[in-house]
């Protein structure tokens, strides 16, 4: 009976060694899960360059621009197309471009009362894709043996025609326009200060 209580006393005692050892192990655990889950994030970051703009917009054009590419594979070393290889894309992208001036209009006071405002040349100031619908893919297909033909990259197409380059054309297109509007502004501008003032607007 002795040797029976002794073994059940010894058992207990095993048992509340393991039940420690076991919470000691959750305690481990969620110590470094809570240690993991804490981890923090830092960034750094360093101004470069600062730059005074003198921006004004003078138009803003809303613009679709359909864009279509193709692709074909060729007979080595040479120029000529191999027939059924061609793949294709067709895309439309919507986007805004803002039209004005980015340096400082020259101001000469004529006499007084009378002002004559110089406007730099137009630029691109900034361009910016439609928020509900950038650019949509049309047509992207092959033709039966165009697995061999590379793909058409629809993203590069959206950026060259998002380029400067490619928007210069609107420059010309809307000079008048935006004309009309620098000349609004100004003369808005300058009558604000005296109903009497006399605005004559050039263009470089």
């Amino acid at each position: 009976m002795k040797k029976i209580t002794k073994f059940l006393s010894f058992k207990v005692s095993l048992w509340i060694l393991i039940l420690l050892v076991v919470i000691s192990i959750g305690f481990y655990i969620y110590g470094n899960i809570n240690a993991i889950s804490s981890g923090t994030k830092s960034s750094y970051s360093m101004v470069q360059s600062i730059e005074k703009v003198n921006e004004q917009v003078f138009l803003n054009v809303g613009i679709a621009t359909v864009i279509s590419s193709s692709e074909h594979t060729e007979f080595p070393l040479t120029k000529i197309k191999i027939p059924l290889t061609e793949k294709k894309a067709l895309i439309v992208v919507n986007y805004k471009a803002k039209l004005g001036i980015k340096k400082s209009v020259k101001i000469e006071m004529k006499k007084e009362q009378e002002y004559k405002i110089i406007v730099p040349k137009y630029e691109v100031i900034g361009i910016s894709l439609d928020k509900d619908n950038p650019y949509k893919v049309y047509d992207n297909s092959g033709d039966i043996l165009s697995y061999s033909t590379k793909d058409i990259d629809t993203g590069e197409l959206v950026t060259d025609e998002l380029s400067d380059e490619m928007q210069n054309k609107y420059l010309k297109e809307y000079k008048t326009q935006m004309d009309e509007s620098a000349k609004e502004y100004y003369e808005t501008l300058f009558k604000a200060v005296d109903t009497e003032n006399k605005v004559e607007v050039v263009f470089e």
